[in-house]
């Protein structure tokens, strides 16, 4: 936000130079500047605390106090935000979508940075094709964005959208673009002017997703998306981070609790749990190949992480069994099953040959 601001007050500053004003309003200018900024940077700091009800406010009162202010439409955004907070979703899309009509031509990182948050919006009202379109307009605006946004985080999510709606070849194509984005921030970023926690937090971002529309009906896309995106998740516990990781393991929980209880749903309908507890069973699966290997040490995070794995796999294989129904597992699954599970081996008896006299038919 500092660097937004920033380019804030160079581009008002250029904007001023064109006037002959006297050092009076100058300064009478930059203290009404200041005083903006002060009251922005309020509002901004109760929304990173999660106080959304009291950021709203604060916006809203920006707003009123400063209404030509060149950070309007920035204060409007952070307006946005703080109604996702309280999951005002319908009221968010509203201010993002005047946001981007009244600054696409002028301000094309504010419209970009609306239309980004409008996706976050759009996928907890469970539209993945306005999802997507969201993405793509933000996509068209990235080099107005930072770069983790632009390069990382808006190929991720269009990766997980894509795959929600069964198009894999586009979600496999953006997914190695944000593969490529993250190298291409390591290479060409300032590392002076990275945060020390910008990579667990990229991280978080770009695997972050919303339950809010997570059904029966949308189970199978879930997993799929999950299938793809939960390994940035599990990164970001790997980075050990004291902020991002366990916003991580949180979001993981949720994930993973969300849809466990979606099994437990479905009790009534054994054919169907069966087909749901399977394919949650075969993303724990997925999750498994990135437990680190033996020998090396995991840290608290990741302990937490793979032990609740290891719970909802007993109470998702303990519904599936206790309901009489084999469990319907992917071939993948079977075989990842078959590793950890010591069985009998078939040894194969041969009869002895049936001796026959000679010079007779043995098929007689």
């Amino acid at each position: 936000m500092k660097k937004l601001i920033s380019l804030f007050v160079l581009f008002s500053l250029t904007g001023c130079s064109f006037f002959q004003m006297n050092r009076s309003e100058e300064g009478t200018l930059q203290s009404q500047r200041l005083l903006e900024e002060k009251d922005l940077n309020t509002a901004q700091e109760s929304l990173k605390s999660g106080n959304f009800p009291e950021a709203l406010k604060q916006f809203k009162l920006f707003q009123q106090t400063y209404p030509v202010s060149t950070y309007l439409q920035f204060s409007r955004i952070g307006e946005g935000q703080a109604l996702e907070g309280q999951e005002e979703w319908f009221q968010a899309a509203a201010v993002y979508r005047d946001v981007i009509l009244k600054t696409r031509n002028l301000q094309p990182d504010i419209a970009a940075l609306a239309s980004y948050r409008m996706s976050f919006c759009d996928e907890a009202l469970g539209d993945d094709q306005k999802t997507i379109a969201s993405l793509l307009d933000a996509r068209g605006l990235r080099d107005s964005l930072p770069l983790t946004v632009g390069y990382a985080e808006i190929p991720a999510r269009l990766a997980a959208a894509y795959s929600r709606v069964g198009r894999e070849k586009e979600a496999i194509q953006y997914l190695n673009e944000a593969e490529k984005g993250i190298a291409k921030i390591r290479a060409e970023a300032d590392a002076t002017k990275l945060e020390k926690d910008w990579l667990a937090k990229t991280y978080y971002q770009m695997g972050s997703v919303s339950t809010n529309q997570l059904s029966t009906e949308t189970f199978d896309g879930f997993v799929n998306s999950q299938t793809l995106m939960q390994i940035y998740l599990i990164k970001t516990l790997e980075l050990n981070d004291s902020r991002w990781s366990p916003k991580a393991l949180k979001q993981l929980a949720v994930i993973y609790g969300e849809m466990y209880l979606q099994v437990e749903s479905v009790q009534q309908n054994p054919s169907l749990q069966a087909h749901l507890g399977g394919a949650l069973i075969h993303l724990i699966d997925r999750a498994e190949l990135y437990r680190p290997i033996t020998g090396q040490t995991l840290n608290s995070y990741q302990i937490e992480f793979f032990t609740l794995t290891n719970d909802v796999r007993s109470k998702t294989e303990g519904l599936l069994y206790q309901g009489h129904e084999s469990m319907g597992l992917t071939e993948e699954s079977k075989k990842l099953n078959s590793i950890k599970r010591s069985g009998r081996i078939k040894v194969e008896t041969q009869l002895p040959e049936k001796k026959v006299a000679p010079g007779v038919d043995p098929n007689l």
